[in-house]
């Protein structure tokens, strides 16, 4: 099972990513596209998601217009399971 992470950057951006592996700092992972997991404000992590469905999980919240980015993620997150949180919301 792959996890879905959801950051909130330093200016208030939303991204998400889909880990593999993920570490414990997660800092510096790298998802299943490529993309490095940038510093962050805010963090959480649902596990769950199956390692066939992460590419195409990772792909479709990546084209989400920024507006609709945080709640995309949360519909996504819907069935998974909160693995961890981090960091102050802003």
């Amino acid at each position: 099972m792959a996890h879905l992470v959801a950051i909130q950057t330093p200016k208030g951006e939303w991204l998400s990513f889909v880990v593999a592996h993920p570490t414990n700092q997660v800092v510096g992972d790298v998802d299943v596209i490529g993309r490095k997991v940038p510093c962050f404000t805010f963090l959480r992590a649902w596990d769950g998601v199956p390692k066939a469905e992460a590419e195409r999980l990772a792909l479709s919240l990546k084209g989400v217009p920024r507006a609709a980015r945080h709640a995309a993620i949360l519909k996504a997150s819907e069935g998974l399971r909160l693995s961890f949180a981090a960091g102050t919301q802003v």
